[in-house]
């Protein structure tokens, strides 16, 4: 009989960081490695580096880079910080993961949870010194600007505009979407209605079904797709993430990715020609918003598969969804908040304060991944 362990390997940090946590508890280290492979050598906590780009107040710099260090449960698995820079499989003995090191990792059950790549301040370096110079850099820019347009009406827009006012609120902040309202039909028409008016409030202009030529997203004299003449000293876009998943579309084919990038799962994260890979987070084609709360649901669907394939039985495990909730925060002492519960629940900028604006969750997070 072997006694080989049977090895799962789960790439990237971020919802990754969840399964990994959730499979050390699951996991027989005497049958099973868990080995985590992520570029970071710590969580990146994206709504609070929102803040720790525009602000030094608070020391958000430090305090958005959550260590690893204690995310597997009894220590029972381990991490390897370094880039994967290709995947390989070898039908039902799993395969190997290559490293930016030349080292090569067998797998035989594979999690890839790759996340997005982002715009401006969120297009965050990966280790924690250039990160942290990150941030000076652009708290000097915005410290700098008097004028600052953000192309796009999602709650990165929305957040980023609050910080900006809350450091200084005689600084002219304009948002273009090219919605008719703010974030997207996900949330009700009162709610987004809502969020304009809280934003306006704060002094900042929201112009809507509109956008900016990509070729104008580095001038500081721009004319919008419908004519209006902005003149901003710094333009941040703030479209959006797109996923990371040319690794995936690499190993696997074009074909397990919809047009807009997104790896195509089963109800159990299962690729559905690869019933040894398993896919979570941003990078999936989900019917609901992309948010950390949800891969907490992510995570505990896979370990459940990833335990039963271990055991020789078929991954039955399904992901029933979550309800939509949002906390949208506009600078530390407003915001607002709804809850797809009941009638739709909305919440208000106190509210909103307590539980976000104030703190950003940072030490809930922490608590999620063992800090």
């Amino acid at each position: 009989m072997s006694t080989e362990l049977q090895t799962v390997v789960v790439v990237g940090a971020g919802s990754g960081a969840l399964v990994a946590r959730q499979l050390s508890t699951v996991l027989d280290p005497a049958k099973h490695k868990l080995i985590l492979v992520a570029r970071r050598p710590h969580f990146t906590h994206l709504p609070g580096c929102l803040r720790a780009s525009v602000t030094p107040e608070g020391a958000f710099e430090e305090q958005v880079l959550i260590p690893l260090d204690k995310l597997m449960v009894n220590g029972n698995g381990t991490i390897i910080t370094s880039e994967v820079t290709s995947i390989s499989e070898e039908g039902e003995d799993g395969g190997n993961v290559t490293l930016a090191t030349g080292d090569t990792i067998h797998w035989d059950i594979l999690v890839l949870a790759s996340g997005s790549h982002w715009e401006g301040p969120l297009m965050i370096p990966d280790s924690k010194s250039d990160t942290i110079e990150w941030f000076k850099g652009w708290q000097a820019k915005f410290a700098k600007a008097k004028d600052v347009l953000l192309v796009g009406g999602g709650a990165i827009a929305i957040e980023l505009a609050g910080e900006i006012k809350d450091l200084d609120s005689s600084k002219n902040v304009t948002i273009v979407h090219n919605g008719d309202l703010l974030l997207n039909k996900a949330y009700p028409d009162k709610f987004r209605k809502d969020l304009q008016q809280r934003l306006r409030a704060r002094g900042v202009n929201v112009i809507l079904s509109d956008s900016v030529p990509e070729d104008a997203l580095t001038s500081t004299q721009i004319t919008t797709v419908n004519g209006e003449t902005l003149t901003p000293d710094l333009v941040i876009p703030c479209r959006g993430p797109r996923p990371n998943t040319s690794l995936l579309s690499a190993a696997f084919g074009p074909k397990s990715l919809t047009d807009a990038g997104h790896a195509k799962v089963l109800g159990t994260f299962q690729l559905a020609a690869h019933p040894r890979v398993f896919a979570c987070g941003d990078i999936v084609d989900l019917a609901e918003q992309r948010q950390i709360s949800k891969y907490v649901g992510h995570a505990a669907v896979i370990a459940k598969n990833v335990l039963a394939l271990f055991n020789g039985q078929p991954a039955q495990e399904i992901y029933k969804g979550a309800k939509e909730m949002i906390l949208i925060t506009i600078g530390k002492e407003g915001g607002a908040g709804y809850m797809d519960m009941l009638w739709g629940i909305s919440l208000g900028g106190w509210v909103t304060a307590m539980l976000k604006s104030r703190e950003l969750l940072v030490a809930r997070v922490g608590g999620i991944i063992g800090q």
